[in-house]
């Protein structure tokens, strides 16, 4: 039976627990963990000491083995002591969990599957933003499967990850003329503009208003470090892309 605690004004479901890993639904808005030793804002590792018994001295992630984008809703994993995050850590490493996340993009794709394999590189001028690039940055992989479409505009996507660079999905999209409804920081042309025009003016206003990234990490799978069984994972959408996927229906 799934449970979940309160911190701050977020609530936080326990997707899965056992003695080493607790798996979470993340809720958008909130951050996976400080930047650094003087932000106070609401972070999910500092939620865990209320909640779990942490043996992990790597400051400001203790129990943090993987991020996800503050804005970015869904599954995370926590690790109980330094055990099984150095297990976890290799797992991540070579590519041994196969994770997928629900994506609601402007644009549809030209094939129903497809295969985006780009660098990722950090932007010269804005640091915090990252691109695609032929010849630098790090080797990256995203698997998209069109799982239906909107006003011949829109697309729902399942995104899994083969690789795990920092923004990948949202920054492979928007390479691919797909970028993800609400992202503020990878944002749509005037050409994505013009192919929205089929849409009624009440939906576009609710799109353009739309205050996240409409992104979540809804299924992960992997065979477990310590017990070695098969831990699979889905986790729904979040109310605000539930109600997202209601407007465009």
């Amino acid at each position: 039976m799934n449970n979940s605690y309160s911190y701050d004004k977020f609530i936080i479901e326990i997707l899965y627990e056992d003695d080493h890993i607790a798996i979470l639904n993340k809720p958008s808005g909130l951050l996976t963990h400080k930047k650094n030793t003087h932000d106070d804002s609401p972070n999910l590792q500092s939620s865990l000491h209320n909640k779990f018994n942490i043996d992990d001295d790597e400051e400001l992630k203790e129990g943090i083995v993987h991020r996800l984008d503050k804005d970015t809703s869904g599954i995370i994993i926590i690790t109980k002591n330094k055990i099984i995050k150095k297990l976890l850590k290799d797992k991540f490493q070579l590519r041994e969990l196969k994770k997928n996340y629900i994506a609601f993009s402007f644009g549809i794709p030209q094939h129903n599957n497809l295969e985006i394999d780009k660098n990722i590189v950090r932007q010269k001028i804005h640091r915090t933003k990252f691109e695609t690039s032929e010849m630098d940055g790090k080797n990256a992989l995203t698997k998209i499967t069109n799982i239906s479409n909107y006003f011949g505009s829109i697309s729902k996507l399942d995104c899994e990850i083969i690789t795990g660079r920092t923004h990948q999905i949202r920054v492979h999209l928007t390479s691919s003329g797909l970028p993800i409804i609400g992202d503020k920081n990878y944002i749509f042309d005037k050409e994505q503009k013009f192919r929205l025009n089929n849409i009624p003016h009440n939906i576009r206003e609710y799109l353009s208003n739309f205050p996240r990234q409409a992104l979540h990490s809804y299924k992960l799978e992997f065979i477990h470090p310590i017990s070695e069984k098969l831990i699979k994972i889905t986790c729904e959408l979040p109310i605000d892309m539930k109600d997202l996927e209601l407007k465009l229906k």
